[in-house]
């Protein structure tokens, strides 16, 4: 009796343990699924320019605005990858050797993975592609900004978004020409087959000193202008002269898009201080002075100056300030939003040129004007029509070359930060 309870005994502790184990296999069963189930599974050779070493799978998780997706938010939805918050590991951790990309064209670029059965979280934001990078959208602060262009009185044909980094110091560098430049944003373009496209616009990070815009009297045209030659065919072109140095090099040259029809509209006197969001209306408008002409054809290679436009959306920080300064302030007025504008220069000259005119002359004195940024100590910041006369044509400004990158020019490395400038190559097509 004794060897059969035993027996007995000896049967339930079996059972238990069974129990136990199955319960622990069954628990790591969920975990593991729990850990795996959110991920979908991307063979190697969906890859684009990998570098894995070890052949085996890698798994995805894609969150779109932080909630779980099946699967991937594409750029036809607007969205691009946050790469600050997405990381890669083995165990779901982050593996800072591994990186991760997506193309303009939504594809995967992975570099970095050793081992098989890597999970990437990849988090996905509002955004736009910046030189076949995606940069996230900020609604306050420095950065990357959406620009809706809706007036009533604005052409059908420039009613769309543009792209544009605003506030104090956004994270906009780029390397061009063996020099810093900066990007505006995405902006909106018409080529010379007369469509509405989008290209990236860049300005020289430094400004250059003491030229004239134009050396004629009366002449506000830009298709006319001695800046515009000096940019176009002259020194700084061809790097000669006082611009041997700092003129543009063969292969800056390559990457300028010369197929842009830059609009040359001019402000009516009536409404010679504008606010931004009216001034670009005017840009892109046929008004202008006596016979000037209001586009400029870039047959002339295509490197030109700001836009008042250009500089009046380049104001960052709060949302409140930023509709204050884009909305409702005058660009004469612009010395209250300076210090959340990073394409304002604070230096010792007074003035720096700009590319558009007022389409009006003074009938006394037969005065032409063009507009510039002010930089004396009391309207430091503010834009005004500057008087360009036979009595004045003299005078001298700053400028900072201004141009439309290729299609084909793409981010390669950097983090865009003023000591980690993007890094850039065009790619053949």
């Amino acid at each position: 009796m004794k060897l059969q309870k035993f027996k007995e005994r000896n049967k339930k502790q079996k059972v238990i343990i069974i129990f136990t184990i199955a319960c622990v296999i069954l628990i790591t069963g969920v975990f593991l699924y729990k850990t795996f189930a959110s991920f979908q599974v991307i063979k190697n050779e969906d890859m684009i320019n990998g570098s894995i070493e070890d052949p085996g799978d890698i798994y995805f998780a894609f969150y779109k605005d932080n909630k779980i997706q099946k699967d991937m938010p594409t750029k036809e939805q607007g969205y691009v990858l946050d790469e600050k918050n997405s990381y890669c590991g083995v165990t779901g951790g982050n593996d800072s050797d591994i990186k991760v990309h997506i193309t303009k064209n939504d594809m995967i670029f992975v570099e970095g993975v050793t081992t098989s059965r890597t999970k990437c979280n990849l988090y996905f934001v509002k955004g736009a592609y910046i030189l076949g990078k995606g940069v996230p959208i900020v609604e306050s602060d420095d950065g990357l900004y959406e620009v809706t262009h809706d007036d009533s009185t604005l052409d059908e044909k420039w009613k769309t978004i543009e792209y544009r980094y605003a506030g104090s110091n956004p994270d906009n560098y780029i390397t061009f020409n063996n020099e810093t430049w900066r990007i505006i944003g995405l902006v909106n373009v018409e080529t010379s087959e007369g469509k509405v496209e989008q290209r990236v616009k860049i300005v020289r990070k430094d400004s250059i000193q003491n030229v004239q815009w134009n050396d004629s009297p009366y002449v506000n045209d830009w298709n006319k202008a001695s800046l515009m030659k000096l940019l176009n065919t002259g020194d700084y072109y061809n790097r000669e002269g006082d611009y041997e140095t700092i003129g543009l090099t063969e292969s800056a040259k390559e990457k300028i898009d010369d197929s842009i029809l830059w609009n040359l509209g001019g402000v009516k006197y009536e409404d010679r201080q504008p606010v931004t969001n009216e001034i670009y209306k005017y840009e892109r408008s046929s008004n202008v002075f006596e016979d000037n002409n209001y586009l400029w054809q870039t047959d002339n290679h295509g490197v030109a100056l700001m836009y008042p436009s250009d500089y009046g959306y380049a104001v960052g920080g709060t949302n409140d300030n930023r509709t204050k300064c884009v909305i409702q302030t005058k660009l004469s007025a612009y010395n209250i939003c300076t210090s959340e504008n990073w394409l304002y220069l604070t230096n010792e000259y007074d003035f720096e040129w700009l590319l558009t005119h007022l389409a009006w002359k003074n009938p006394e004195d037969n005065y032409t004007f063009v507009f510039e940024i002010f930089k004396n100590v009391r309207n430091s910041g503010s834009v005004y029509g500057v008087i360009f006369d036979v009595s004045y044509n003299q005078h001298v400004s700053q400028f900072r070359p201004t141009l439309y990158l290729k299609t084909n020019v793409f981010i390669t490395s950097g983090s865009g930060k003023d000591n980690d400038p993007y890094q850039i190559a065009q790619i053949s097509k």
